[in-house]
């Protein structure tokens, strides 16, 4: 018995263990993070650059509709800088606008990937979507507990005003199969749904026609 109590302590300890371990890694990457949401233009800093781009994603089935979504969706970005041979990995938490588009202003210049997103889809379906790296090839796939920052491949380093990331489609279908692309611009096209067609403009030219005064823009 006494032996049977000491085991079930382990057992109780090292569950302690694990969990704590769990919230101290939640925590570290919460605190790497810098969430921003409603885009107002800020005065550029010297040196500093701002990062756009856009989500589109369409359901395909889910909940038994056919619908697309590009508003309201979490964007999990991650940007890695060099300066006098440090390199700076930092991640952003960023939602898109009305017309499916984001922006991270007074960055550093460098290199920047789409991570994952965060979306609601259906009625009541929060899908969770992060990446890996298969190759050279980066793969999106379903999340349960949250999008980390490895990134295996990067792009090249910008050393831009304007880092521009394109237009990021997902297409999530009720098997919980992802189709993802990426795009410059849409000028009136379809892309899976028949009943749908898209144009979007560049993610700088968007934000340049939107904000005319913004001094990133000119």
């Amino acid at each position: 018995m006494r032996n049977l109590k000491y085991r079930f302590k382990k057992i109780i300890e090292g569950g302690i263990i694990k969990i704590q371990a769990l919230l101290v890694a939640i925590i570290f990457i919460m605190s790497c993070a810098t969430t921003h949401s409603l885009f107002i233009p800020e005065k550029p800093l010297p040196g500093k650059s701002i990062v756009v781009g856009a989500v589109l994603v369409e359901n395909i089935g889910i909940d038994d509709l056919y619908e697309s979504k590009s508003e309201n969706i979490n964007v999990i970005v991650v940007g890695k800088s060099t300066e006098e041979g440090e390199t700076e990995i930092k991640g952003y938490r960023v939602k898109t606008d009305k017309n499916g588009y984001f922006a991270i202003q007074n960055v550093e210049p460098g290199a920047y990937v789409l991570k994952g997103i965060e979306v609601d889809v259906g009625y009541a379906n929060r899908r969770l979507i992060t990446s890996r790296w298969e190759g050279e090839r980066q793969v999106f796939i379903n999340e349960d507990v949250m999008v980390d920052f490895n990134v295996r491949q990067w792009p090249e380093e910008l050393d831009e005003k304007v880092i521009d990331m394109g237009i990021h489609y997902f297409k999530l279908d009720k098997a919980g199969r992802i189709f993802y692309n990426k795009y410059l611009q849409l000028n009136n096209i379809n892309l899976y749904l028949e009943d749908k067609k898209y144009t979007m403009p560049k993610p700088s030219e968007y934000f340049r026609q939107k904000y005319l005064d913004s001094e990133w823009f000119k």
